[in-house]
C-alpha cells in the first residue's frame, strides 16, 4: 500500500511557476506578518469569510473563534480542542438528554479503553483491543436487533449503536495508540472523538498518535500551517464553484441524470437511452471526485488552521495510473482506517512464506471484511428498519462492488510493471482511462440507498453492454 506525498515534482516548461493560488506559505513576508496580531487578524478574517459559504455561518463563526483563540495562545491548543467535541455534542443533542447522555456515555467508553490500554498493555485486551472493540460493537447490533420495535429497550439500544457507530472509529486509533502516556496527552485523544474540524464516520485525520507528529511546534511553523490550511479552504471554495455550475450544466441544461435515477427508470420499465446511462456513469465518477475534494479539503484546511500539517484527503487522483494510487489519492483517510486496522494486521501476521499469497489474502480481508463491516456498521439503521438477516441481506450488492474491487486491487498488486513508456499516451493517458473505466463500472454495485435488489443492478450492468437479461 502507497504512502500519500504532496512533494512538489520538478516541472519545466512556461507554466511550470503557474499557480492558481499563490504559494503563500512559502512567502518570507507572509509567514513573518501571520506571526504579528495584525496579520492573525487578517488570516483569521479571510479564513472565516471563505468558510462560511462552505458550511453553516454560525458554525464558521464558532471554529473562527476557537482558531483565534488557538492562534493567539497556542499553548491552549489541545484544551480547546478537547472541549470542543464536547460542546458540539451537547448543542447537537440539547434537545434529546437520552441521546446526549449516550453520546457522552460512548465518549467515555473510549477514554477508559484508552486508559486501560495504557495501563494494562500486556493483558489479552491490550495485546487485541480492536478485536474486543468491533466484537463488542456487532454484539451490540445483535442486541438491538433482538429488541422489539418501539419497545422501551430498542428506544434505548438504537440510539446507543448510533452513538457507537459514530465514535467507533476514533476510538480504535485511541485504544491502538500505545506509543502515549494516558494523562499527558488525554486531552489530545478527547479531541479526535469527531473533532471540531469536521469529519465524516472515518477520522479526519488520524487519531492522536499522528497528530502528535504534525503538530506545529513553534510560531513560524504554525504560521506555515495556517496558510496552507488557508489555501486548501479557497481550493474547496473554487471546487464547490465548479460543482455547482457542473450540475447546472450537465443535470440541468442536458438533463443527463443521475445513475440512481436512471436506474430506478430501467427498474420501471423505461430505461434512458443507451448513451446517457454511461454518460451519467461517466459524470458520476467525476462527481464523486469533487463532492469527497469538497468535503475534505474543508476538513483538512480546518485542521491546519488548528495548527496540524495534516495530509490531504483528496490528492490529484485523476493522475493515478493504477487502482492502487488511484484510492490511496482519492480518499486517503479511509485507506489509512482500512491499511491500519485490517490490511497490516493480517500481512504481519499470515502466510509469510508466500508473498503472493500473503498480498491477497490481506487484500482479501482488508476489502471483503474490513470495508464491509465499516459500512455495514456504518449504515446501522438498515438493521433498525429491516431486522438483522434483512440489514444483512440489504448488503448484496455492495459485496459485489467488494469482490470487484478486491480482484482488482490484487491484480494491480501483482502486476509484474516492466519500464514505464515515456510518452504520454501509453505512459499517462491509456493508465489513467483504464482506472476511470474500471471504477465507472464497479461503481454501478456501489450504492448508499440499498433500494434494487442484486438481479436488477446486474440487469443494468449488462444493459450498457447491450446485454438484455
Amino acid at each position: 500500500m502507497l504512502t500519500q506525498t504532496e512533494s512538489a515534482r520538478p516541472q519545466t516548461g512556461r507554466f511550470a511557476e503557474f499557480r492558481l493560488i499563490p504559494r503563500i506559505d512559502t512567502w518570507p513576508e507572509a509567514i513573518a506578518l501571520v506571526q504579528t496580531p495584525p496579520g492573525k487578524l487578517l488570516l483569521l478574517t479571510l479564513f472565516g469569510a471563505v468558510l462560511r459559504f462552505l458550511i453553516q455561518p454560525g458554525y464558521a463563526l464558532l471554529l473562527a473563534c476557537a482558531f483565534a483563540f488557538i492562534s493567539f495562545l497556542p499553548e491552549y491548543r489541545r484544551p480547546v480542542l478537547a472541549a470542543g467535541p464536547l460542546l458540539v455534542a451537547a448543542v447537537t443533542w440539547i434537545h434529546n438528554l437520552l441521546m446526549l447522555g449516550e453520546t457522552y456515555g460512548v465518549i467515555g467508553l473510549g477514554i477508559a479503553l484508552y486508559a486501560c490500554v495504557q495501563r494494562w498493555p500486556k493483558s489479552r485486551f491490550g495485546r487485541r483491543p480492536l478485536i474486543f472493540l468491533l466484537s463488542g460493537f456487532s454484539l451490540l447490533i445483535v442486541a438491538a436487533c433482538a429488541t422489539r420495535p418501539h419497545s422501551r429497550p430498542a428506544m434505548i439500544l438504537w440510539p446507543l449503536v448510533g452513538a457507537m457507530a459514530s465514535y467507533v472509529w476514533f476510538i480504535a486509533y485511541a485504544v491502538t495508540d500505545k506509543s502515549s502516556v494516558a494523562s499527558r496527552d488525554l486531552s489530545l485523544q478527547i479531541a479526535t472523538f469527531r473533532p471540531i474540524w469536521g469529519t465524516t464516520n472515518t477520522p479526519f485525520p488520524k487519531g492522536a498518535a499522528y497528530l502528535r507528529r504534525i503538530e506545529a511546534k513553534t510560531p513560524e511553523q504554525l504560521a506555515v500551517v495556517q496558510l496552507k490550511g488557508l489555501k486548501l479552504l479557497v481550493w474547496a471554495l473554487l471546487l464547490a464553484l465548479v460543482q455547482i455550475c457542473w450540475y447546472r450544466f450537465f443535470h440541468g441544461y442536458m438533463r443527463i441524470p443521475l445513475p440512481e435515477n436512471a436506474l430506478a427508470m430501467s427498474v420501471r420499465g423505461t430505461p434512458v437511452p443507451w448513451h446517457m446511462r454511461w454518460a451519467c456513469q461517466i459524470l458520476a465518477y467525476f462527481e464523486l471526485i469533487l463532492r469527497f475534494s469538497i468535503f475534505g479539503h474543508t476538513f483538512i484546511g480546518c485542521c491546519r488552521m488548528a495548527g496540524f500539517n495534516a495530509l490531504r484527503n483528496t490528492y490529484r487522483p485523476l493522475s493515478a495510473t493504477t487502482l492502487i494510487d488511484f484510492f490511496n489519492r482519492f480518499y486517503y483517510y479511509f485507506k489509512e482506517l482500512l491499511v491500519d486496522f485490517f490490511y497490516f494486521p493480517t500481512f504481519l501476521r499470515y502466510f509469510k512464506k508466500h508473498r503472493r499469497v500473503r498480498t491477497v489474502f490481506a487484500t482479501s480481508v482488508t476489502i471483503l471484511f474490513g470495508d464491509a463491516f465499516y459500512h455495514i456498521t456504518r449504515d446501522w439503521h438498515f438493521f433498525r428498519d429491516r431486522g438483522l438477516w434483512g440489514g444483512i441481506a440489504s448488503y448484496q450488492v455492495e459485496f459485489v462492488y467488494c469482490i470487484a474491487l478486491t480482484i482488482g486491487l490484487s491484480i494491480s498488486q501483482l502486476r509484474r510493471r516492466g519500464p514505464r513508456h515515456s510518452g504520454f499516451i501509453r505512459g499517462r493517458l491509456l493508465p489513467i482511462c483504464g482506472v476511470g473505466l474500471f471504477y465507472v463500472l464497479v461503481s454501478v454495485f456501489e450504492t448508499d440507498t440499498r433500494t434494487f435488489t442484486l438481479a436488477q443492478t446486474v440487469r443494468y450492468f449488462a444493459s450498457l453492454f447491450f446485454i438484455h437479461l
